[in-house]
Formats: structure tokens, sequence, C-alpha cells
């Protein structure tokens, strides 16, 4: 799909113009960038101006720039099991051709997916980014992939207390619960 969303001054913001229209000429960039303001989902994502790493090759190729490569960070959340905090690293490929316009595609009507516009200035990966950490992260992040989670009853984190348990009452009796019934006062022997 074509994306043209578009964020000036971005630190995402690479610029190509060096190695445009001269295919087969590489460039490497290895970079840290902060963090956008959403990457990832409300269980778990990269916190905004947590570091970012971008190992790419960029290579200039007929129709604009061939991106591809890395993008690593620590996401941050909590498991969808106890509500404890989780850290994992997120190593995601990235590829994609950024796209120079004018360019004509045999099939018009289907556009492919990993083809970003590209002004022939500068490559805008932030989308690139965000779409490449997204597809890494865990739809439900756990801290343990055996994590018990949480009583459903108490709240108790049944990994402190694997024997946990509470008394099953049986729904006919469950009405007497609520009666407060004083113990008869025992009879004073004189």
């Amino acid at each position: 799909m074509s994306h043209t969303k578009r964020r000036p001054g971005s630190p995402y913001d690479i610029p190509a113009r060096d190695i445009i229209g001269r295919p087969g000429t590489q460039r490497f960039v290895s970079e840290m960038f902060p963090a956008p303001a959403v990457l990832g989902t409300d269980m778990i994502g990269v916190p905004e101006g947590a570091e970012v790493g971008l190992e790419l090759s960029l290579e200039s190729v007929q129709d604009g720039i061939w991106v591809s490569g890395t993008v690593t960070a620590e996401a941050v959340g909590e498991c969808g099991r106890c509500l404890d905090e989780v850290r994992l690293t997120v190593a995601a490929p990235i590829q994609g051709l950024f796209e120079l316009p004018g360019v004509e595609r045999e099939d018009e009507e289907e556009e492919p997916e990993d083809v970003y516009e590209f002004d022939g200035e500068t490559l805008e990966l932030e989308e690139v980014v965000r779409d490449a950490v997204a597809e890494q992260l865990p739809f439900t992040p756990l801290c343990e992939p055996d994590c018990p989670g949480l009583c459903d009853q108490c709240g108790a984190r049944l990994a402190d207390d694997p024997d946990h348990t509470h008394e099953k009452i049986d729904p006919r009796w469950s009405a007497l619960q609520a009666l407060d019934v004083d113990e008869p006062a025992q009879k004073k022997e004189s």
C-alpha cells in the first residue's frame, strides 16, 4: 500500500538525494532515534522518547530507493494474565521500496505492500518503523510463558501462592452467607 502522510522535521527523515538516480549505489545507516509518541498497542509498546535503533541499507534502484534492515527497541507493557511489568527487546525486519513520483506500474489497480512515496530527497521512515515494530509485538504479552495469572475471585497473584484456593460453596446455599447469626449465649453455671 502506498503511504502519503508527511511529518516535516521528523528525526526519522533520512536524506537520500546523494544516491538517487545511481542504480546499484548503496549507503548504510546506523542511527539511534527517540521513539515517536505511539509505538505499540495499549498492552505493550516502546515508551515515547526511548531509544530506537536503525541498521539500514539504502540501495538506489531504477524506481527509487530500496530500504532493508532492522529496527531494535525495548518494549514495555503489562502481562496479559497477572498485570506485572513485561520488558522485551524487539528486533524487527524492515524492507520496502521508496518509489519516485511518476513511476508507472504494470498493474495500477493493486498497489503492492511495502511501497512508499518518495519525493526524491528524503526517506520518511517513521511509518515504516511503526509498522515493523507493531508486527513484532505480542498480542497478549506474558511475563512468563506459563504465567498462571490472577485469582478470579480475589485478585491474588497465583505465581506467588501456587496452592491458593477458595472454599467452593454450593450456589443453592449461597444466600445463607448473608445471614448474620450470633452464637447462642452459653448458660452460666452457678
